[in-house]
């Protein structure tokens, strides 16, 4: 349970890098096309959240997670989402649990391929919460989910969007 107040307990940075078998764009798009069925990729063993999503401007998006908690109130998290194409985007989240602050940056390898690298900032507003390790770990499992899909998506012929 988060603590009242807006104390730290704790601060957690992670680097994280994916090759990924399709070209920029696509990754790109596809990376950033965030909807209301986002929960899609989510991992098998939790409840899926609901998405909302609000396009402020062609570089602008907030995207609101409505998850179980157990109790009357849904956990609510907001993500506030900065494109800057071709190849980067931010994004600042802000849950009941932690303060995130994600930067993606795209590297085109060659025509088919691109490198993720993405840097995780997490700052824990509750005593409980994972080691560097445990944190890279998830974040790695998660990009690797990712990157299936995306891939799949990509061999499949299929546009990035939609």
């Amino acid at each position: 349970m988060p603590q009242r107040g807006h104390r730290v307990f704790g601060t957690t940075t992670v680097r994280v890098s994916k090759v990924v078998n399709a070209p920029l764009r696509y990754v790109y798009d596809w990376c950033t096309d965030y909807r209301a069925d986002d929960w899609r990729l989510q991992s098998e063993d939790r409840v899926k959240p609901k998405f909302r999503v609000l396009r402020i401007s062609p570089h602008r998006v907030v995207r609101i997670r409505l998850g179980p908690s157990g109790s009357h109130d849904p956990l609510i998290a907001v993500d506030v989402v900065r494109l800057d194409p071709p190849a980067d985007w931010h994004t600042d989240q802000i849950d009941e649990r932690d303060r995130m602050a994600l930067d993606y940056h795209l590297v085109r390898l060659g025509p088919r391929k691109t490198r993720l690298e993405l840097y995780v900032t997490e700052r824990w507003v509750t005593p409980d919460f994972p080691t560097r390790r445990e944190l890279r770990r998830r974040v790695s499992e998660t990009w690797d989910r990712f990157s299936a899909a995306l891939e799949e998506r990509y061999r499949s012929g299929a546009p990035a969007r939609g």
